[in-house]
């Protein structure tokens, strides 16, 4: 989204601030300045010094109008405005996911930052209800922006679907895993209902599994040792854009089965590449799939099973689907949600208590 901040409005000057020289997959637009601000905050306590010293030190020297902190984080010590953008509240629902130190982190200080923030931003609608139920804050201090699809996922030539199947799995069609390995994208559950799925009909579809491993995830080599259908489990490990974007497209279906999201960018992700999706009936994740995906219950094998046989049984729903989740695809663009961002931006500045931060 700050990329499209930048090109929508030519006439601001951004700045853009990393913990470590950035990898950019992209041309710097010429209004925009990039700064490395040390050190690189990747524990609890170099994120509050990350933010706490280094933010608010630079946001003085380049006099900012307003700090829009995109990933969960904000500044508690800046003399300009915050506009923190709370993807979720996970950890308040299942703290031990994380590392202790983690969820100590993100339950003490997310609450502090939205007190502090002129306006807060979040993802759905659900994460906007689950921020005003667990913290009481108001509904008119929060705004949802959704998130978009990236170039890099679309349809693809048969040519390109057929070499990567032959990568991947051996030629066949392939149910797809895309997300951190983390417990709370429920890959183990997703494994018990593939192997279920094997059990009880003749489809012999691999089940393809991309992303880094996350924090903590128990059981999941001892399931896959001892898996009957071992051979046909791939793990890809990390995928550059362009890598992630041709698997996910050559995919027979997505499997979203995650148990909690604030958006669940994968299901539209799959949505613009012609992927039809099962994904999972919690949290924020109907919200986002509308009608366009079929539903499971993440907790319940035997409802993922139902819908994978559904799916593989049903060449015309498999169908429908796919026209239903392209058309659905063009409501999340990166465009529209920059122009909403620039408009909550722009209100901020309006707004009577931004020069003091409060």
């Amino acid at each position: 989204i700050a990329a499209e901040l930048s090109h929508l409005h030519p006439e601001a000057v951004f700045h853009w601030f990393f913990d470590r020289r950035p990898k950019l997959d992209m041309a710097v637009p010429e209004n925009v300045k990039i700064h490395v601000l040390f050190p690189p905050a990747r524990t609890p306590g170099l994120i509050r010094i990350w933010n706490d010293f280094q933010v608010p030190r630079m946001l003085k020297k380049i006099g900012a109008d307003v700090y829009l902190s995109p990933d969960n984080l904000s500044s508690l010590r800046t003399s300009c405005a915050t506009v923190p953008v709370i993807h979720d509240i996970n950890f308040e629902h299942y703290p031990f996911d994380l590392p202790l130190k983690y969820s100590r982190f993100y339950r003490k200080y997310t609450p502090i930052f939205i007190e502090k923030a002129v306006h807060v931003v979040t993802v759905s609608e659900f994460s906007k209800q689950d921020i005003i139920d667990q913290y009481g804050t108001s509904s008119e201090k929060i705004s949802v922006v959704y998130n978009g699809v990236a170039d890099h996922f679309g349809p693809l030539h048969s040519q390109v679907i057929s070499d990567i199947r032959f990568r991947y799995s051996k030629g066949k069609p392939f149910f797809f895993v895309l997300g951190s390995i983390h417990p709370r994208k429920n890959l183990v559950k997703t494994i018990e209902a593939y192997t279920v799925f094997r059990d009880q009909t003749k489809c012999d579809y691999p089940l393809v599994v991309s992303g880094r491993e996350l924090f903590v995830n128990k059981n999941l080599g001892n399931i896959i040792s001892d898996n009957p259908y071992r051979k046909d489990i791939v793990f890809t490990g990390y995928l550059d854009n362009s890598e992630l974007g041709e698997t996910l497209g050559s995919a027979f279906a997505l499997l979203y089965m995650s148990v909690f999201e604030g958006f669940g960018v994968p299901v539209i992700e799959a949505f613009a590449s012609n992927v039809p999706v099962i994904a999972s009936d919690v949290s924020s994740i109907p919200e986002v799939a509308g009608n366009a995906a079929l539903l499971a219950n993440p907790h319940d094998t035997a409802s993922i099973v139902a819908a994978m046989r559904l799916l593989v049984e049903n060449d015309t729903l498999r169908t429908d689907l796919c026209e239903k989740g392209m058309q659905r695809a063009i409501l999340f663009s990166w465009q529209a949600s920059a122009q909403k961002m620039w408009r909550i931006i722009e209100s901020v500045l309006q707004s009577p208590d931004f020069k003091s931060g409060q």
